[in-house]
């Protein structure tokens, strides 16, 4: 438990200097950023009520049909009625390739409280996490769940998290090659749950150096599993020194953790936390929240923030920042995604001309392109992870925006699904 606390604080400590530099940010003058010409079309907004709110990363199956969760909103019953200031326990949801919004579950906290990303496999079946809920006996709270739905719609339970040597809390899967989940837990662990559905623990993180608040993880060829961790590693960063910055590490198939890179909280950046993903030759790609550009509204009260970079760790284990975040084209990033031909987009949750986010893409050369400018009215603001159809068009989620009298967005919004295109 005392892991988890520690994870939770540098969460906050990242999210509140976070706050101060977008508080800075908005009373600076700006140049603007030239956001390339694409155009957003919102797709659904969330009511907060049995449609949901705040709506997490959007999956894309071969038929076009997106796939999703709601942090919030679907049953406002019991104890779902007041969850951490929102009504409702969350939801999973389909938008079908003709537009057409349907909720294929929800929640009811016997089953899960706050979804998060799904993942699917060949057959269509989806899988994800709760972060809350499932045993009720768990501190009163639940420890999270694993579940599955299937494509007909069946829903079931594979696993639910004890807090005890499995941990609790966790934050995303992903699917192995060969059908295994692969995930993290708050308090420090990275599981396996097999196709049979038996919960393995490959690594606990037990110490300051090796890592704290483990993100998602992603497999190689091999097997061999990579990630990060939002604190731990080098004590002596000059963001938070103590617990660390954070750091991308390798887990090997016999359960060996290697630091490959540890983050010292200035131009190289701090606090990574999203998921890596990895190119066809085998290079690393990732975000952290803070650090890198240290000048301007990036630097606060005589204090390095920095609004976060872009990094890269190339086969030979050599890091380089590829951006370094200035506000003007975002602040705060988050994961990654690379399409078919190697490009690369991603999102900020704040930060941009306006100040509620930006998708933007690296082009030839690793230079970022602003793409588009969240406003945080009827368009949405606070994007996260975009996917790509075919045609080069992007789709996603934000976190409010959309429809501004969602009463559990206290009118900033409950989120919208939204399709930008060249």
């Amino acid at each position: 438990m005392r892991k988890s606390i520690v994870s939770r604080s540098l969460r906050l400590l990242a999210a509140t200097v976070t706050v101060c530099v977008l508080t800075a940010f908005t009373q600076a003058q700006l140049q603007p950023n030239k956001a390339a010409s694409y155009k957003e079309k919102v797709l659904h907004a969330f009511t907060g009520k049995s449609d949901g709110a705040q709506p997490t990363d959007l999956v894309r199956d071969a038929n076009g049909n997106l796939y999703g969760a709601t942090a919030f909103g679907g049953n406002m019953s019991g104890r779902c009625g007041q969850q951490y200031g929102l009504r409702g326990c969350g939801i999973v949801f389909e938008l079908s390739a003709k537009g057409k919004f349907k909720v294929l579950h929800t929640f009811d906290f016997s089953d899960g409280v706050v979804p998060g990303n799904l993942v699917y496999d060949a057959s269509g079946n989806l899988y994800g996490t709760a972060t809350w809920g499932g045993n009720s006996a768990c501190q009163n709270e639940g420890c999270g769940v694993i579940f599955k739905l299937t494509s007909a719609g069946a829903f079931t339970l594979l696993y639910k998290f004890t807090g005890g040597s499995d941990g609790l809390n966790p934050n995303g899967l992903t699917m192995g090659a060969k059908g295994n989940l692969y995930g993290t837990a708050c308090c420090g662990e990275v599981f396996q749950l097999t196709a049979s559905g038996k919960l393995e623990v490959l690594y606990s993180f037990t110490e300051t150096g090796t890592g704290l608040g483990p993100e998602g993880v992603i497999e190689d060829s091999a097997g061999n599993l990579y990630g990060t961790t939002f604190g731990g590693g080098d004590t002596s960063c000059s963001l938070y020194e103590g617990s660390g910055c954070g750091l991308v590490y390798k887990l090997d198939t016999s359960g060996k953790e290697t630091v490959l890179y540890s983050f010292k909280g200035r131009s190289d950046g701090a606090f990574p936390a999203s998921t890596l993903i990895m190119d066809k030759a085998g290079n690393l790609y990732g975000t952290a929240s803070l650090g890198g550009d240290e000048k301007g509204v990036c630097h606060l009260s005589g204090s390095p923030v920095g609004c976060g970079t872009v990094f890269k760790i190339d086969t030979a284990g050599a890091f380089s920042v590829l951006v370094k975040f200035d506000g003007s084209d975002g602040l705060y990033p988050g994961t990654l995604t690379e399409d078919a031909h190697g490009i690369i987009f991603g999102t900020t949750d704040f930060g941009g001309n306006v100040c509620c986010g930006v998708v933007y893409k690296l082009t030839a050369g690793n230079k970022e392109a602003v793409l588009y400018n969240f406003k945080r009215q009827s368009d949405g603001g606070w994007p996260v992870k975009v996917v790509e159809d075919t045609k080069g068009n992007l789709y996603g989620t934000t976190l409010n925006g959309g429809d501004l009298s969602c009463a559990p967005g206290q009118g900033v919004g409950c989120g919208v699904i939204f399709e930008l295109t060249p």
